[in-house]
């Protein structure tokens, strides 16, 4: 797949293939996330699309299988490769796919291979770097690899936080930095300090009306340990962010997110931009990162053209086409790391490509590539299927969009401002 960051620009494009406007009103996106869906799945001549293959990256080719896991003890302090030239935040849990062909880069995940598997990443947002003295990251653990003369493709878990604490020597470009692992710290229950004993034997009965008569004998009432308890922020997070369930997991009968809490506030961070991982990417405790998250994406609304802020799609429109969620990272021929959410519908946009299935990120569909109508800038890609259930999709590159905050002088008076 080209955009105006791999091997084909946007004027070369425009310039190959006919202009064909591809806008849509709002009683076309009304009506298409009212039916489209559901109609999709009612079609029996249709196959449901398998969300396990997007994170396969079949579209890399064969790849060798690397054994081994390396675990690196909380705090511990290591030397690790920092990987230049890669714009972007990466959270515990996502699959991170690879492909370069300059020598230094392929020379350092070379000799990753031939070592524990593991390189770092610094995280940074997708146009810039922080001022920061401070930098933080995570470390990528390979498990695929392939190598050829002028290309080595991988695939890395990212597996752990870090923070470098200095830089040990630099090989060329190649930095190698003295980091620290960062702990995840889980704290117990709110109320634990605060238990009655007596309450133990209708606990399970009634744990809510136990809870507020605990909450009686501490200094703060029931809604303050309410908030920094793991259970209630999992429910909260299942019934404020409905839109992160919508797609093939429903089908399927899956859990839709994860129940563990250090897994669950990775899990939405996947749904974040670079730049806003890279507050997440500091904080060590599951709960505030997920209290954090939680305020944050309920104000989310809609994706803007970075460029020009033209509006390009809905949050509610959110639809999982792989197991990862409805945000996942792709690579594409030209080496350009997408961070890609999908759409079931959007808006805005104009088709400059015809349909290719040739690197498809997700078998089975094909692609074309799409611009905002205004500006004319890369945006993503619409997916088209004429055997799979959805038949269409979007999927917008993260890079392109920025999110437009649904504040108001009412939200601050509701206390709806992100908050740990």
């Amino acid at each position: 797949m080209s955009d105006e960051n791999g091997n084909d620009s946007d004027e070369e494009l425009v310039s190959n293939f006919v202009v064909v406007p591809y806008l849509r009103d709002e009683s076309d996106v009304e009506a298409e996330g009212e039916d489209e869906i559901t109609e999709q799945v009612a079609d029996t001549d249709r196959q449901v699309f398998d969300e396990d293959l997007p994170i396969t990256h079949s579209y890399l080719g064969e790849m060798d299988r690397v054994s081994g896991r390396t675990i690196i003890p909380d705090n511990a302090v290591v030397t690790l490769p920092l990987l230049p030239g890669c714009p972007g935040t990466w959270v515990p849990g996502q699959t991170f796919p690879l492909m370069v062909r300059d020598h230094v880069r392929s020379e350092l995940l070379r000799r990753a291979v031939e070592g524990d598997h593991t390189f770092g990443c610094r995280a940074r947002g997708y146009r810039f770097n922080s001022s920061s003295e401070e930098i933080y990251g995570a470390t990528c653990e390979i498990y695929e690899f392939s190598d050829t003369q002028d290309l080595v493709s991988i695939k890395a878990k990212v597996r752990q936080r870090f923070k470098k604490l200095n830089i040990k020597k630099i090989d060329g470009p190649v930095a190698y930095a003295e980091v620290q692992i960062l702990p995840e710290i889980t704290l117990r229950k709110p109320l634990t300090v605060f238990n009655v004993p007596s309450l133990n034997r209708v606990r399970h009965q009634v744990p809510r009306k136990c809870q507020i008569r605990e909450a009686y004998t501490s200094p703060w009432p029931v809604w303050v340990h309410t908030q920094y308890d793991t259970d209630y922020l999992r429910k909260k997070v299942g019934n404020e962010l409905l839109f992160l369930k919508q797609g093939l997991k429903k089908i399927k009968h899956r859990p839709p997110m994860p129940t563990d809490p250090t897994e669950l506030s990775f899990w939405l961070g996947t749904h974040l931009g670079a730049d806003e991982r890279l507050f997440l990417i500091k904080e060590n405790s599951p709960i505030r990162r997920s209290r954090w998250m939680l305020s944050l994406m309920m104000q989310c609304q809609q994706y803007c053209c970075h460029t020009c802020d033209n509006l390009i799609g809905y949050q509610k429109d959110f639809f999982a086409m792989s197991v990862e969620g409805a945000q996942s990272t792709y690579v594409n021929p030209g080496g350009y790391v997408h961070d890609t959410i999908t759409l079931s519908t959007a808006t805005n946009l104009i088709i400059i490509s015809n349909p290719s299935t040739e690197y498809s990120w997700f078998p089975g569909y094909a692609w074309e590539i799409a611009v905002c109508c205004h500006c004319q800038k890369h945006i993503g890609w619409k997916f088209t299927s004429k055997k799979l259930v959805p038949k269409t999709f979007w999927g917008l590159s993260r890079q392109s969009l920025h999110t437009r905050l649904a504040w108001s002088a009412d939200s601050f008076d509701d206390g709806n401002i992100p908050v740990m």
